[in-house]
């Protein structure tokens, strides 16, 4: 089961990072770089909870990630409208709090808005409200980005 998950975890990796690369390849003057987090919590010796956010060399179910895509304007003019997407993997879903500037899917990018525009037909008919975990795809669009900016993006997961 490790070797399994620790495959996976290589292939998810590398499909957030082979994403990013293409996009920044687009755009010359753009680095892209993907990445991915392991959330680690620990106590100390006197009884404080720490989190420190580790590269993962294994996950199992319930693990807590951060995707992340960091980019920089490395040119001499400015970056209009860069849009970033990726999509979410079906191996873990979306958790926590989403950054209120991302657009998201509920249906593998057919339509985009903001969460709480959302809504999932469930196969009895039945609408609700879409939910973090039924996001399929996040995506930011950034107006601009300057000549030397540069920012991270990033959504939390949780290994399903």
């Amino acid at each position: 089961m490790k070797i399994f998950r620790t495959f996976g975890l290589a292939m998810l990796v590398a499909g957030f990072a082979a994403q990013a690369q293409a996009q920044a390849q687009a755009e010359a003057p753009l680095e892209l770089v993907g990445y991915v987090k392991l959330e680690k919590v620990t106590t100390t010796t006197s009884g404080e909870r720490q989190v420190e956010w580790v590269e993962p060399q294994v996950v199992v179910p319930g693990d807590r990630l951060i995707f992340g895509t960091r980019f920089a304007n490395k040119g001499q003019t400015p970056i209009e409208r860069f849009v970033v997407s990726n999509p979410v993997p079906a191996s873990v879903s979306v958790s926590g709090e989403i950054d209120p500037a991302a657009l998201v899917s509920v249906d593998g990018g057919a339509t985009w808005g903001r969460l709480a525009e959302l809504e999932i037909v469930q196969p009895d008919g039945v609408r609700r409200a879409a939910l973090p975990g039924d996001v399929t795809n996040m995506r930011w669009v950034l107006p601009a980005i300057a000549p030397g900016e540069s920012g991270t993006l990033e959504f939390p997961v949780t290994v399903r």
